[in-house]
């Protein structure tokens, strides 16, 4: 009999090669669990390299996938960070939402940086330092050197966050501009090497449109709206992380004929544009190939919206996750329906990114 047991619960004999193929495809919370299976599955699933391999094929099937539960929200409200899993947004009527100051640096000023491979990062004001954070995980890293020091008051800061594959390594980009001036400088952070280091080829006459919103990263780059200082046009201003240059790129073919207002955002491994251009239409982009001017596909246009929005995620039902200065909504594109607000408690956040649940430390980097 106990014989019989031992066998029904032994890990299956399959070769490590074909077993870590499976573990990789399973959630976080099963991974923990079967950490305790045996000592080859813990050492496996303790790797860092694995980590970022079950990390970058959540990112993957963010373009395909139906399931939901592997990604959540987070945001910050005034001075709480703040998250929810995007399958109870869309599926519950009670959303259950987590407060993380006890966890993190208790009550304090967060801007939300970026999200990149389940890590999220945050700058918090009263040391002016940056820090990564899993959510999931529940663990965070201050990251050393990374205070940058500014002179001048006038000076405002816009972030990104991303990682390089062709060097392994997180990095954090800041472009400062000084109010009223159209000259940008650009710095880049390494996790690595823990320093700041200057860019010189920012492009010349493009500043950035809305500094209060950080880069959308996308495919290797992060992304910035951009408007000319000569003519007032809207671009894209597009930072190449392993290469290591900035470039411009083009929007939809409604810009050219005049937006009034742009939005860049995520929408599940696609760079999105919400563009302002006919009356109180919000029309929605997205670009299907990356780097391909051709490839801007309007997906919906969403009437009445005159103020700020962006759209989070969107189901194989084209409901759409949307983030407004107020909140989040749920928009239906199929009947013009709103649900808002999706949680009272998520009423009044601000730059919302969407994340993945992965297990890559902050303190491996």
């Amino acid at each position: 009999m106990e014989e019989t047991t031992r066998e029904m619960f032994s890990p299956p004999n399959l070769p490590l090669e074909m077993m870590e193929e499976i573990l990789l495809r399973l959630p976080v919370k099963s991974l923990t669990r079967f950490k305790c299976v045996c000592r080859p599955w813990r050492s496996l699933i303790s790797e860092t390299l694995f980590a970022l391999k079950h990390a970058l094929i959540l990112e993957a099937l963010k373009a395909t996938t139906s399931k939901k539960s592997p990604y959540g929200v987070i945001t910050t409200s005034r001075y709480h960070l703040k998250s929810c899993c995007v399958n109870s947004l869309y599926n519950e009527s009670t959303v259950n939402v987590s407060e993380h100051d006890a966890e993190l640096l208790g009550r304090d000023y967060y801007q939300v940086v970026g999200t990149c491979h389940g890590l999220v990062c945050f700058h918090v004001d009263y040391d002016k330092s940056l820090y990564l954070w899993n959510p999931t995980i529940k663990l965070q890293q201050r990251l050393s050197g990374s205070d940058l020091e500014t002179s001048d008051d006038e000076v405002v800061v816009t972030y990104g966050f991303g990682y390089d594959k062709s060097e392994d390594d997180y990095k954090v980009v800041a472009l400062l501009q000084k109010r009223h001036q159209m000259k940008t400088e650009a710095k880049i952070y390494s996790t690595r090497q823990k320093l700041w280091r200057s860019n010189t080829c920012f492009p010349s006459g493009v500043v950035v449109a809305d500094k209060s919103r950080s880069g959308i990263y996308i495919n290797g780059t992060l992304n910035w709206p951009g408007t000319h200082s000569s003519s007032s046009s809207w671009t894209i201003i597009s930072y190449d992380i392993s290469h290591d240059v900035f470039k411009e790129l083009p929007g939809p073919v409604c810009c050219s004929r005049g937006c009034f207002t742009m939005t860049l955002g995520d929408l599940r491994g696609c760079l999105s544009m919400v563009c302002y251009c006919k009356g109180a239409n919000a029309d929605v982009w997205v670009l299907k190939e990356f780097g391909e001017g051709e490839s801007w596909s309007k997906i919906l246009s969403i009437p009445g919206l005159t103020d700020f929005v962006r759209p989070l995620w969107i189901s194989d039902g084209l409901v759409v996750l949307l983030e407004f200065r107020s909140g989040l909504a749920l928009y239906n594109g199929a009947n013009g329906r709103f649900h808002y607000p999706v949680s009272s408690s998520l009423s009044g956040c601000r730059d919302a990114k969407v994340y993945v649940k992965t297990m890559v430390s902050p303190n491996d980097l």
